[in-house]
């Protein structure tokens, strides 16, 4: 399998190949993502239990966590070449962040948050994928 990751920073590299590079990037960090999430949920304890304002503050927490990182994500970076990499990172961490948020709120046994951080998760993650794809053919 060839990589592609030169391509998606050579901005006069084919879209396609641009896009691939991308899917691989993506690729990638998701499966980091996805390893880290799986060493969380064997590490976090069972929270049921604890009392309704103790499950919302928690979950502002998180929210407020994922306020951070999309203001974050927002800030431009110093190298406009390596603008597509660091989009697609701070898009996982996104997707990470909230779906760590969603396995506490599901060990705190609050479903409301867990199906309100999944898809915020999706929705950010999605959003930011949309956005590079469809703006890699416009540079």
């Amino acid at each position: 399998m060839k990589l592609y990751w030169a391509e998606l920073l050579h901005e006069e590299a084919p879209l396609a190949l641009r896009r691939r590079g991308l899917l691989q990037v993506s690729g990638l960090v998701l499966a980091l993502q996805l390893f880290h999430l799986g060493l969380a949920w064997l590490a976090l304890p069972d929270l049921t239990g604890l009392p309704p304002w103790m499950a919302w503050a928690v979950s502002g927490f998180w929210g407020l966590l994922l306020l951070v990182v999309g203001l974050q994500f927002r800030s431009h970076a110093r190298q406009p070449r390596l603008e597509p990499v660091r989009k697609a990172f701070w898009g996982a961490l996104w997707l990470g962040v909230a779906c760590l948020a969603a396995m506490v709120a599901d060990r705190m046994d609050f479903p409301l948050g867990v199906a309100l951080f999944l898809v915020l998760g999706c929705l950010g993650y999605g959003l930011v994928f949309g956005r590079l794809w469809f703006g890699l053919g416009k540079t």
